[in-house]
């Protein structure tokens, strides 16, 4: 049996419905909004529907973003000291009927904008395999960026670290984990099955040298990272997502894996910040007080659905006009100026996703900190409702990337591809403009550069083939 990952969402989206139709809304900020959570779940099955038709990549990516995010968040709205910026932060309910209906609206107003404009990938440009000594160069070039991760994370890191103001910083963003990921997912697919499993080790031990990394340096979400990496990449390669019965308990699996990762990515982080290294003993204290002492599970599954809380978000920064001066094309501008100017800055600020922070708790110390403002709060805060000529503009740059781009191997088709659908998802989770135009622009410098060493590589290839058989 298979089932399409629209289908999931579908069940995902009438469980929500089943569960809020029968549950007491008293004491919670969406008592008496019934018509509106009706309306946001039904342009949600809606978009699903019509995409169960349309099989449009950047579609799927657009209702996962929006089911697990918003609509999934709704159930936890229910929980005993529930954690949200609506309640934590006073937000009026007497405006939230309205803001509901301006995020069902801008939902619906990105999806007729993806239909209309239909970006598609030119999935035969990549029907053919990948050999297997641009395989193995393609590991070696990985592993060899790894381990500059490894080194710049056991002796360089630091959770007071800076801005991408200077070189080695720009450098670092360049060169990420997830950058050399991405490399390596979409290449494992792009071989044949007997040659993946020749590599398979090598393949899992940078996988796994990803995931320790990303736990060293304190993220909560390194798992979920490397597996929308999976996803997307997958996505690029074979189309619209279909599980069978073996896939969806590797899903559950996942899913519970994230849970505790993310709880020891927490307890990692709050030893980053009190500067007390990795000492076991002090790992152990941490968790002990974190999870037996403070707090029960229940506890550690409400923050982590407050961090994939994106209803909660977008609800709190429509609603504070202390944001306003930071979400503009004007400040935007300012932003990226400072962050593309190695070694110097013109302006001094911040990202807005980290101005916003500061803006409402004040400033935050050496800590980086920052605050997402999600894509469809920034939309109306930038145009209103007529943010659709932003969504278009994006659009259109991406079906004009998927048409323009040429390339002499299917693992650059592939890698380009995968990138200006990750860009879109980045685009999607709503860390502002400035912050996504300058981390697009330095993963394509990655991506454009691993392109040019594969080119390099297959010409190589060519030539060592003609003269072997050469008499």
């Amino acid at each position: 049996m298979k089932i399409r990952l629209n289908s999931i969402l579908i069940i995902f989206v009438l469980t929500v419905l089943c569960f809020f139709f029968i549950a007491d809304t008293s004491g919670t900020y969406l008592n008496g909004l019934e018509a509106q959570v009706f309306l946001l779940i039904g342009v949600a099955l809606a978009s699903l529907l019509i995409n169960s038709r349309f099989n449009n990549e950047f579609l799927e990516v657009l209702n996962v973003v929006f089911v697990i995010f918003y609509i999934c968040r709704i159930p936890f709205v229910f929980m005993d000291n529930v954690a949200s910026d609506v309640l934590l932060r006073q937000v009026d309910m007497y405006n939230n009927p309205w803001y509901l209906i301006v995020l069902a609206v801008q939902y619906f107003s990105l999806l007729l904008c993806i239909l209309a404009i239909n970006p598609r990938i030119p999935r035969e440009n990549i029907t053919n395999f990948i050999s297997e000594p641009i395989f193995k160069k393609i590991l070696l070039f990985s592993s060899l960026l790894m381990v500059g991760n490894i080194v710049k994370t056991i002796f360089f890191f630091s959770i007071y670290g800076g801005t991408l103001s200077h070189i080695p910083a720009i450098l670092k963003t360049i060169f990420t984990v997830n950058n050399i990921m991405m490399l390596i997912f979409v290449s494992s697919l792009m071989v044949e099955k007997g040659l993946l499993r020749k590599y398979k080790y090598a393949v899992g031990g940078i996988f796994l040298v990803a995931l320790l990394i990303s736990l060293r340096e304190g993220s909560k979400s390194g798992l979920i990272q490397l597996v929308l990496l999976i996803y997307l990449a997958m996505l690029v390669v074979r189309g619209p997502t279909v599980f069978n019965i073996r896939g969806l308990f590797v899903l559950g699996f996942i899913g519970l894996s994230t849970l505790l990762l993310f709880s020891i990515g927490k307890v990692v982080r709050a030893m980053s910040v009190n500067n007390q290294g990795m000492d076991p003993e002090v790992f152990v204290y941490y968790f002990h007080r974190f999870f037996f002492v403070l707090g029960d599970w229940s506890d550690q599954i409400n923050t982590f659905s407050y961090r994939v809380g994106y209803l909660d978000f977008f609800i709190q920064k429509i609603s504070d006009p202390v944001y306003e001066p930071y979400v503009s094309f004007t400040y935007y501008a300012k932003a990226l100026v400072d962050k593309i100017t190695p070694g110097f800055d013109v302006f001094g600020v911040p990202f807005a996703s980290r101005a916003i922070f500061s803006a409402y708790h004040g400033p935050s110390g050496s800590v980086l900190n920052s605050e997402l403002i999600t894509v469809f709060a920034e939309g109306h805060l930038l145009l209103g409702f007529f943010s659709f000529l932003l969504y278009s503009i994006i659009l259109l740059i991406a079906k004009w990337a998927f048409l323009s781009f040429k390339a002499s191997s299917v693992a650059s088709f592939s890698l380009f591809y995968t990138y200006i659908v990750f860009s879109f998802y980045w685009w999607l989770t709503g860390s502002g403009l400035d912050m996504w135009v300058a981390l697009t622009m330095y993963q394509g410098i990655f991506v454009l550069c691993t392109i040019g060493l594969i080119h390099y590589w297959n010409i190589r290839e060519r030539f060592n083939t003609i003269s072997t058989k050469s008499p």
